[in-house]
């Protein structure tokens, strides 16, 4: 809809009124000031030039229309128990309405991480579904944005706040359960979050899961360790060669639900088209090194089956750990996945597949009763 404009001028004045792409009223001239009106598109100007002088009006800016996403987005995700533990303690979420995107891995005994990393990616999805929540935290980042607080160029947009928001909630939400519970004292999780909007990424993190960026075939790390490995690393403690031996590689500085509050990292990205994101817990990089995860990537031909591959090789070199992963990849707006193999026909002459037959009309279908309480089923 064209934008239209109102002008009021006292009387003997001189009033012109260019406005683009906008409908301007007629104005009225005689000899003193001049009045000039810019209307922008969809907006609405109004304007008194005051006698004798000149006053320049740009139109009110036309309501905020969300900009079209900037990639196609081809995502998938694994996790699997590993050839040791005998539950997966990992937990991930493909929110693709959101594009967002996490992996959590728990910790604590009697089953305890798999109730937190599991509570911790529900928490998260409750908070992303809630309108009210995403209100508040828009209207929370507006005041601190209006009162001139200085912000860390991972905190400039809504969109950060939010996630940031949504990883804290998890945290209180674990850590309350764990309080209310005796069995999951203790219990705790990582997370790694990344959330696309436009050509930039957000992500979180907590604990030692990672991020990885796949850019023009080389591999990095957007992620810090939370763990006691890389704090002795960075007090250049531990020698280059002594790295691969340290007793205590696993053991983590920092998780979701081990307090009612947590430190939170936050980045933000350039995101790209041909970048690959790989989201992974530590049963993968134990196993398999970072110049391997690069080369697996740049020759998958989808992302389905990068994560496939590497969580094969992690399961070649032992599994010791559940391996979860979550692989995004980023194409044009034009691109189309490929549409699904059809199965060959059968040779020619070949019998064709025969289905069996369904029960008699009325017929029951046959349930074998479970044992009774206290006895093992027979072999």
């Amino acid at each position: 809809m064209a934008a239209t404009t109102s002008q009021r001028t006292a009387k003997g004045q001189l009033a012109v009124a260019p406005a683009a792409n906008a409908v301007a009223s007629a104005l009225q001239a005689a000899k003193g000031g001049i009045a000039t009106v810019k209307a922008a598109k969809g907006g609405i100007a109004t304007v008194k030039a005051a006698r004798g002088g000149i006053a320049t009006v740009k139109a009110a800016k036309a309501p905020r229309v969300p900009k079209p996403a900037r990639h196609k987005l081809e995502t998938f995700g694994l996790t699997d128990v590993g050839l040791v533990r005998d539950g997966n303690e990992d937990a991930l979420l493909l929110l693709e309405d959101e594009r967002l995107y996490v992996v959590a891995d728990g910790m604590g005994g009697h089953s305890a991480g798999e109730v937190a990393s599991a509570f911790t990616i529900e928490s998260v999805r409750a908070f992303y579904a809630n309108p009210d929540l995403t209100k508040r935290v828009k209207s929370a980042y507006l005041r601190q944005r209006r009162g001139g607080q200085p912000m860390a160029e991972a905190d400039q947009s809504p969109h950060a706040l939010r996630l940031k928001k949504a990883v804290e909630s998890a945290n209180i939400s674990v850590f309350r359960l764990a309080q209310q519970h005796e069995q999951l004292r203790d219990m705790g999780t990582t997370v790694v979050a990344a959330a696309f909007v436009g050509n930039k990424v957000h992500i979180a993190n907590v604990g030692d899961s990672r991020l990885y960026r796949i850019r023009s075939g080389k591999l990095q790390q957007l992620t810090e360790d939370h763990s006691l490995l890389n704090e002795y690393i960075r007090m250049n403690l531990l020698q280059p060669e002594e790295i691969e031996s340290f007793p205590y590689k696993n053991v983590i500085v920092r998780a979701l639900g081990l307090q009612e509050s947590v430190l939170v990292d936050l980045f933000v990205c350039s995101a790209r088209c041909g970048d690959t994101y790989l989201l992974c817990s530590d049963g993968l990089t134990d196993l398999v090194r970072d110049e391997e995860i690069a080369a697996i990537v740049r020759n998958a031909t989808s992302a389905a089956v990068a994560s496939h591959r590497l969580t094969e090789l992690a399961k070649a070199r032992g599994g010791h750990d559940n391996i979860t992963t979550v692989v995004v990849r980023l194409h044009p707006v034009s691109w189309q996945p490929p549409k699904p193999a059809m199965p060959p026909p059968p040779p020619p002459g070949s019998a064709p597949v025969m289905m069996p037959p369904p029960p008699p009309p009325g017929l029951a279908p046959v349930v074998i009763p479970p044992p009774p309480p206290g006895r093992a089923p027979q072999s």
